[in-house]
């Protein structure tokens, strides 16, 4: 038998070859990238490759950052291969979903910032303050309102090229900072160094540390990052009171019902810490609304209004609160925030009065540094009082010093009062040293009343004064 094939034949049989070639390498490129990008999509990273909070997904669609995925802060924005390259370092964490592991409370797989951050906040682009006003109501039977008013130093000043005079909130990315933290949520820090554009290098320690040497020298130290502080815009776990405050602020909860604030505080207070699954918190929840409505009378012209923060406060309670697997417990405490001193120490994991040189100086203080001194003012027409500070007069030269806020309550005299008004200490407002955003009340770690542990003679632990003198207040 014999077979011929012509060559009109054979071509047709390579171009037909050829094509299906090209469409099989066009199928499996494609289903490639769709694998590649579903990989990188928010739903595999916290459903299928592994079992983080189910709330971390959801605050993120509420965060800043909503429109940032998972991979761009976990992975960076780098090259297509050198995110492949980095995708195999990432198996530990689907293992960790098929064998079982305990929920993360940190991120241990963050790109350094420049690689994921400053892909789109560059530093060196101009930067400018930021105000932000916060509305606060009290537990008052009226929920009285206080404005705060606060105008952020966000700027850092210059450009990298002449770091060391760069001032506000991110002198801490224009300078080389290192620092040494014993936990993995970085709560705590007993050893900071920052090295100056000379090459020297200045070692604070914490004083209250039990640390020694030898102990410290077995951490690593890191270089601050953005993150070391913006730790929670991708996915925040909220102060529930913060959240009530706003909802009043808003109109959620009917601020005119007597004693709303106190309400949702003594609901929050009653819920406690709420595990477990979603039916379960809501059970406890319930229960807690039962308690707190038999301690708050209402009068029948306030039932709705009533039963409106009912419902505002089951939101915010469930939206708060975190679901916990067997014996997990976590609650929004569980997940420290570091932009800010407020509810967690933040700021004052260093700048607390406590961590000291070799020369005795603390890390600066001063409030001024990352923020104008906040401006309150409270329904009663009580407030922060500015100071008076005339054109073309210049701070003395002790405001900047390293203990300054150490020291400044017991060397005040009549002078201070030509920019500062009527000096006398309170928290109710009306004089500049009455502040309410800043006085009468206590700062996640910050002790003012620390003393360096080597017996440096400055400063010393300075007891509270007693009496102010003639013509002047406690500063």
């Amino acid at each position: 038998m014999k077979i011929r094939i012509g060559r009109r034949t054979l071509m047709l049989g390579s171009v037909s070859a050829i094509l299906l070639v090209l469409v099989g390498v066009a199928v499996v490129g494609a289903l490639g990238i769709a694998g590649w990008e579903y990989t990188n999509s928010n739903h595999f990273c916290a459903t299928m490759c592994h079992a983080v909070h189910p709330e971390e997904s959801i605050n993120h669609l509420k965060a800043s950052h909503a429109r940032v995925n998972c991979v761009e802060c976990h992975m960076g924005r780098t090259s297509t291969l050198h995110l492949m390259a980095l995708k195999p370092t990432h198996l530990k964490e689907l293992w960790g979903m098929i064998a079982g592991y305990e929920r993360p409370t940190y991120g241990s797989t963050l790109r350094p910032a420049r690689e994921a951050c400053e892909a789109c906040h560059w530093p060196q682009n101009e930067h400018h303050d930021k105000i932000v006003v916060r509305k606060r109501f009290g537990t008052d039977p009226a929920s009285s309102e206080s404005d705060y008013r606060i105008t952020l130093h966000t700027s850092s000043g210059v450009e990298r090229a002449q770091e060391w005079k760069a001032t506000g909130i991110h002198w801490h990315i224009a300078n080389d900072v290192e620092f040494i933290a014993t936990d993995p949520q970085r709560r705590s820090i007993p050893w900071v160094q920052v090295r100056k554009p000379d090459g020297t290098k200045v070692t604070y320690y914490d004083a209250e540390s039990k640390l020694g040497k030898a102990e410290l020298d077995k951490y690593e130290p890191r270089r601050m990052e953005c993150f070391d502080c913006h730790n929670a815009v991708g996915h925040p776990f909220r102060n529930p009171v913060d959240v009530v405050d706003e909802a009043i602020a808003s109109g959620r909860i009917d601020r005119s019902l007597p004693s709303a604030k106190a309400r949702a505080v003594a609901l929050i207070d009653a819920a406690g810490e709420l595990h477990g699954t979603l039916n379960e918190r809501a059970g406890k929840v319930e229960k807690a609304i039962a308690e707190v409505r038999a301690k708050f009378p209402t009068k029948p012209e306030d039932v709705e209004k009533e039963k409106k923060l009912e419902q505002a406060m089951r939101e915010i309670l469930l939206d708060t609160s975190i679901q916990g697997h067997k014996d997990e417990k976590f609650t929004w405490k569980s997940f420290p925030d570091h932009a800010g001193h407020n509810n967690f120490p933040g700021c004052f994991r260093c700048h607390d009065g406590k961590h000291f040189n070799d020369k005795g100086e603390a890390i600066r203080l001063q409030c001024t540094l990352c923020h104008a001194l906040p401006q309150v003012i409270k329904e009663d027409g009580k407030g922060s009082v500015p100071s008076t500070v005339a054109a073309g007069l210049t701070p003395p030269a002790s405001h900047n010093e390293p203990n300054f806020m150490h020291d400044h309550r017991l060397k005040f005299d009549e002078s201070c009062q030509m920019c500062h008004g009527k000096l006398e200490f309170g928290r109710d407002g009306g004089n500049f040293c009455s502040n309410p955003a800043c006085h009468g009340r206590k700062w996640p770690e910050m002790n003012v009343n620390a003393a360096p542990a080597n017996g440096s003679p400055v400063p010393k632990a300075a007891p509270e004064p007693k009496a102010a003198p003639a013509g002047k207040g406690k500063a």
